[in-house]
């Protein structure tokens, strides 16, 4: 979600109303829990705002904003970025409930394009302690999506990673404090696999900046913040990726690099723990116990990209399953089912084969036939 689109939405004098009676009732009851002396009431009104904001819009607001957005979130990020009052007094209510835990993300999902877009919002030397908690929300949001499955939180991913990171003016990541800039990097690297489609993984991989570089620098060059992505990716995919879905998705997309010239550009560090990690996804058991369809796919990614020592992976693999004695029915569930789909496939080929072997002999007897007075020939002939 860009910050033009954002204001488009924002042009008409409905979605602008709309926008400012929901930002006024945010406020409200941010404002309720911050005057709370009960901790369990402050916890109750900032849960009911954050269900609030993340909530779908219903039919009437998206006929007044223009049908651009989905959430509730999304329609009033763009207003606070507008509107300094309404960002600045949202910011004093939150620094009220810092301790909160609904309080940074609520932050996040508000405030975002306020803090990133403006270099000077919430004041220079509270710079880079906001934006700490706005990644710490952040984190939060897009974790909630990793487990449950969904994709809740994809505009404010497409915000940070398209309009920040890989923006093609990379004059609002070059504002960040160097060790925010670092972080919102990492950010965006860690969840690329799981909000982007094969195609945009590659490309936004393609083209990842180095954390370490400015414009000023001459960084910012195609290609020098894969290694930094890549390792990003496998840090998340070890430590934080916890579900089946979401370590098939990681797979999938890493098994996209198999080819490509990406691989090329990871340093040998770089390579040498994200065949870790695969090899430990790979293997039943500890340390990550992962499900079986993850064992087999990360056994498969293993071979994709990288080929050398195919055979003693495997080798090694049969081993350890051999050593688990209850491995040995899975094992031979695999076997048989593997044993069956070649045989199908075999069946299967051999049957178009004769098909077409059929229809092939048919077609000279076929053209004979269509042929003008063949038939009077032939009885002539004879």
């Amino acid at each position: 979600m860009a910050v033009g689109s954002g204001e488009a939405g924002g042009s008409t004098a409905a979605a602008a109303a709309v926008q400012r009676r929901l930002s006024a009732e945010v406020l409200r009851k941010l404002r309720l829990a911050a005057e709370s002396e009960d901790k369990d009431d402050r916890d109750i009104v900032a849960a009911e705002v954050f269900a609030d904001v993340t909530g779908e819009l219903n039919s009437a607001a998206r006929d007044s904003t223009g049908a651009l957005y989905r959430r509730w979130y999304e329609a009033l990020a763009p207003h606070f970025c507008r509107s300094w009052p309404a960002s600045e007094a949202l910011l004093g209510v939150l620094r009220q409930l810092w301790g909160q835990p609904f309080a940074a993300p609520i932050f996040a999902l508000l405030l975002h394009q306020w803090l990133l877009v403006h270099p000077e919002a919430g004041g220079a030397d509270q710079r880079l302690k906001h934006l700490n908690v706005l990644l710490s929300g952040t984190r939060q949001l897009f974790l909630g999506d990793v487990e449950t499955g969904k994709t809740a939180f994809q505009p404010l991913y497409a915000f940070i990673a398209e309009q920040v990171v890989l923006s093609a003016d990379q004059r609002r990541l070059d504002a960040l404090p160097a060790p925010g800039r670092e972080h919102v990097m990492a950010l965006a690297a860690a969840f690329l696999p799981y909000y982007c489609s094969r195609e945009e993984f590659l490309v936004h991989l393609g083209e990842f900046p180095s954390p370490h570089h400015t414009l000023e620098a001459g960084g910012h060059l195609a290609g020098e913040g894969t290694d930094f992505a890549v390792d990003r990716m496998t840090d998340t995919l070890s430590k934080e990726i916890r579900t089946e879905q979401a370590l098939l998705r990681y797979l999938r997309m890493l098994m996209a690099l198999r080819g490509r010239p990406h691989l090329g550009l990871l340093r040998t560090a770089t390579r040498v723990r994200l065949q870790g990690e695969l090899y430990l996804l790979s293997q039943p058991g500890g340390p990550r116990y992962a499900p079986r369809r993850v064992n087999a796919l990360a056994l498969e990614a293993l071979d994709a990209l990288f080929p050398a020592g195919r055979r003693s992976r495997r080798l090694i693999s049969f081993a350890f399953r051999f050593l688990h004695p209850q491995e040995w029915p899975w094992f031979w569930w695999d076997f048989c089912s593997r044993a069956a789909r070649a045989a199908a496939a075999w069946l299967l080929a051999a049957w178009a084969a004769l098909v077409a072997a059929c229809l092939r002999l048919c077609q000279p007897v076929t053209r004979l036939r269509r042929r003008p007075g063949w038939q009077l020939r032939f009885r002539q002939r004879r």
